[in-house]
């Protein structure tokens, strides 16, 4: 996803921008849910509870080429 793609297909920038922003809140939120749920302990499939080592986990993302929203080659 980019901000060129996203106003291929109608939106403007600022609503491009704040798409590219939520999906960077909710990957927070899944890593966020991820630690609750490994704090608060893991059941394995024997019944067996085990709490993990934590961890600091980041998010990142992938900006890709320019060219690449084209999908005619050009970035390559």
């Amino acid at each position: 996803a980019t901000i060129q793609g996203f106003e291929s297909k109608g939106l403007s920038k600022v609503e491009a921008e704040a798409l590219l922003e939520k999906s960077v809140q909710i990957a927070c939120e899944a890593r966020d849910e991820f630690m609750r749920r490994c704090i608060s302990g893991v059941y394995e499939a024997n019944g067996n509870q085990h709490t993990p080592k934590p961890h600091h986990i980041l998010v990142a993302a992938s900006v890709g080429s320019y060219g690449a929203y084209l999908a005619d080659g050009s970035e390559y």
